[in-house]
């Protein structure tokens, strides 16, 4: 079996140096992140320590067979982490973010900057800290015939720019669309594109009534779950659109100019790169909110789903209740202690 890693960064956002730090730099370019303060907001920046150890637990429970785990911080550790585990390695920012990058508080900088992690393998799969695995998934999963495995979604790009997210997408889109002829890429592909046993005869159907329509390959449709990606697409993304990368991982925030790690994704797809699948064989993404989170509290205990994304927002209106709900559930099928843990 070929070597698949996977990458998770992670912050402490209640480390109190890291609250001045932060500070300080924001102060510096307040003129800049003022147009996406929805992209900046201190909940971006949140992570309980307990749901960490959920994550380390759901990888050895039902991912046994990853090879590595880089775990990415600014160099804060968790106190509880076994960091001579022959499974991680433990990277901070300084180990592979050019200098001239850093100090970053940009997780899109960290996001395309992976390939120069030392020792990570060309597949890889990407991770954020509230992405979990729910039971036991394949390799083939997240790559089969060596392609990572992708959602196909042809569409148009219909929810680009209301946002600074969705602003980052239409740079992506852009991007790739201006790399690559799309038409000819997507027919030349169409047996995966158009494949009714893999994607359902409706969505089949729809993709090929959306690339008859619209000749371009729409970035944002993947679905909010861990990515796996090929090494190798970063650094060709690196080679032929270095003005851009540079522009950036050089702002210190998030701000509206920048492309991100779904440009990676695109970059796959585009180049036929990929294994086709369907959203709905992937998993579950909520936004928290005490509306939803007995549901998300089931779908847990009783393993609905492969992954699942549990997206916080500003809209989390009751934080505290909610972790503890979604703790409870996670200690209900990971009670045991992994070997990550001290």
């Amino acid at each position: 079996m070929e070597r698949i890693d996977f990458v998770l960064p992670w912050v402490d956002g209640k480390d109190s140096r890291w609250i001045i730090e932060k500070a300080k730099w924001e102060g510096r370019f307040s003129d800049q992140i003022s147009s996406a303060e929805d992209a900046n907001g201190i909940f971006r920046f949140n992570s309980e320590e307990e749901m960490l150890r959920y994550w380390f637990r759901s990888v050895e429970a039902f991912a046994p067979w990853v090879n590595r785990i880089h775990f990415i911080t600014c160099g804060q550790k968790p106190v509880w982490l076994k960091e001579n585990h022959p499974q991680l390695n433990l990277v901070n920012h300084q180990d592979f973010i050019p200098s001239k990058y850093l100090p970053t508080f940009n997780s899109i900088t960290i996001e395309m900057n992976l390939h120069r992690i030392q020792d990570l393998s060309e597949r890889f799969v990407y991770f954020n800290d509230d992405m979990f695995l729910l039971r036991p998934v394949e390799s083939s999963f997240f790559f089969k015939d060596s392609w990572p495995v992708l959602i196909n979604n042809l569409r148009y790009p219909d929810d680009i720019g209301y946002n600074n997210w969705s602003r980052h997408v239409f740079n992506d889109y852009c991007i790739v669309n201006r790399s690559f002829n799309i038409e000819k890429s997507i027919w030349e592909n169409r047996k995966k594109w158009f494949n009714v046993s893999l994607l359902g005869y409706k969505r089949a159907r729809r993709n090929l009534i959306c690339f008859l329509a619209n000749r371009t390959l729409p970035v944002g449709k993947f679905g909010h779950f861990a990515n796996p990606h090929l090494k190798s697409s970063f650094e060709e993304i690196w080679e032929r659109w270095p003005d851009v990368l540079e522009t950036t991982c050089m702002h210190k925030f998030r701000t509206d100019d920048q492309v991100n790690q779904w440009l990676a994704v695109a970059w796959n797809l585009a180049k036929g790169c990929f294994y086709p699948a369907h959203e709905k064989d992937r998993g579950r993404m909520w936004n928290i909110s005490p509306n939803n989170i007995e549901e998300i509290g089931v779908s847990i205990r009783q393993q609905l789903f492969p992954q699942v994304c549990l997206n916080d927002s500003q809209h989390n209106t009751e934080p505290e209740s909610c972790s503890m709900m979604i703790s409870e559930a996670f200690r209900s099928i990971l009670p045991m202690k992994s070997s990550f843990e001290k």
